[in-house]
């Protein structure tokens, strides 16, 4: 579940070496001031409001990850840290339940 997201002007994402974009059938080609959004799972896409739609990058690697956190700084701000660390000890714990009840 996608959370967190951050703007980003796309001429920035296209200094990535491997950057392929997407395009849905009538999109025009993105300006290199157009603005974008990188989310938490590391994907690029054209609104944070409608983030199913508009898909530009979806390549996940390590290459992609390094180049997110260490060129563009991209990063969850500490404040939104915790609040992704509770949500993620909550999922664990109900999966290890479900995992518990499934196998008796």
């Amino acid at each position: 579940m996608r959370k967190y997201c951050k703007a980003y002007h796309i001429s920035e994402m296209r200094q990535f070496v491997n950057w392929k974009e997407k395009q849905e059938e009538g999109e025009s080609e993105l300006a290199d001031d157009a603005v974008v959004y990188l989310w938490d799972d590391f994907t690029v896409v054209r609104s944070p409001i409608i983030p199913d739609k508009g898909l530009i990058f979806d390549e996940i690697t390590d290459e992609w990850k390094n180049f997110c956190q260490t060129t563009l700084n991209f990063a969850i701000p500490e404040d939104l840290r915790y609040a992704y660390e509770q949500t993620q000890a909550e999922n664990n714990e109900q999966s290890g339940v479900v995992e518990q009840a499934s196998t008796r």
